[in-house]
């Protein structure tokens, strides 16, 4: 009954130490990651929201949140050309 006892105890800190490793692997993966939003406009104005995920300052990733505008043809965009630019900083 003891070896059972002290089996049980063994595998229960194995699990633990597996638990608490694997945490450390997935948080050190996403370290620097970081999201942004941003419009990102055609040249019929027609503009669609993106999440812009990025890595150590470089895009890896566009996903489109759904949410989309259609902007009359003459419509200008307030934003200046650096803000409209798709990038991490």
């Amino acid at each position: 009954m003891n070896k059972y006892i002290s089996l049980g105890i063994v595998i229960l800190l194995l699990m633990i130490i597996g638990i608490f490793y694997a945490k450390n692997i997935i948080a050190k993966d996403y370290e620097n990651e970081s999201l942004i939003t941003k419009a990102i406009c055609n040249e019929q104005n027609y503009c669609e929201d993106y999440e812009i995920i990025c890595k150590n300052k470089q895009v890896i990733g566009l996903n489109p949140t759904g949410a989309a505008v259609q902007f009359s043809e003459n419509w200008k965009d307030p934003r200046t050309n650096e803000e409209r630019l798709i990038g991490c900083s």
